[in-house]
């Protein structure tokens, strides 16, 4: 694989984010994450404390996803879509994370990322999972997050991120075919699955 170009889907409080973020370190690519909400807010005006609340915020509050959808659109795979704001900052992320992967080598998290660039040939795409019970040692050690609340956030976050997904590439969030690689990290450790993606991404087929 001559050009890295790597996108990581992940359950919440699997810790994607930070293997992500070790890996890029490792290859010396750039990493995004929070970044992008810089870039679609300077292209869409809103500002950025607002789109930074809409971004995978969703965890006590299981009524937030279907509120969310019914106040401001229709899916895009309906018959009747309509075309919100929202759906212009799904669209203009999209535009910027194609731009950024015809460009540069990265690693680029969440976001629909796999989809949005699943015709890149060099695109390589990761799911990281894990058990609940190491889920929340993470989440309780790590984010802040009380120990009696733990269970119904990784429920509701994990079910905002499915329902997003799906939302908006009529795909099921955490199917296997749709990655290159899943990967438990409950049984490795952050450090042994950034070495497994990279001895990975050597191996692919010419």
């Amino acid at each position: 694989m001559s050009r890295k170009i790597i996108t990581i889907s992940r359950q919440y409080g699997s810790g994607g984010r930070f293997i992500g973020e070790m890996l890029a370190k490792k290859l010396n690519i750039n990493f995004y994450d929070k970044e992008l909400i810089d870039v679609v807010a300077e292209k869409t005006g809103i500002n950025k404390e607002y789109l930074e609340a809409k971004e995978e915020k969703f965890t006590s509050d299981n009524l937030f996803f279907s509120a969310f959808h019914k106040d401001h659109f229709s899916s895009p795979f309906s018959s009747k879509a309509t075309y919100s704001t929202l759906d212009k900052m799904f669209e203009i992320q999209s535009e910027v994370i194609k731009n950024i992967a015809s460009k540069e080598e990265c690693v680029i998290i969440g976001r629909c990322a796999s989809f949005v660039l699943k015709d890149l040939y060099n695109c390589f795409n990761i799911f990281v999972h894990a058990p609940d019970k190491s889920r929340i040692e993470r989440i309780t050690s790590q984010y802040g997050v009380k120990l009696d609340q733990a269970e119904t956030v990784l429920k509701n976050t994990d079910k905002y991120r499915a329902n997003y997904y799906k939302y908006y590439t009529g795909e099921d969030w955490g199917n296997m075919t749709n990655y290159n690689l899943t990967l438990d990290s409950g049984y490795f450790t952050d450090e042994d699955i950034c070495q497994i993606i990279i001895e990975a991404i050597g191996h692919k087929k010419k």
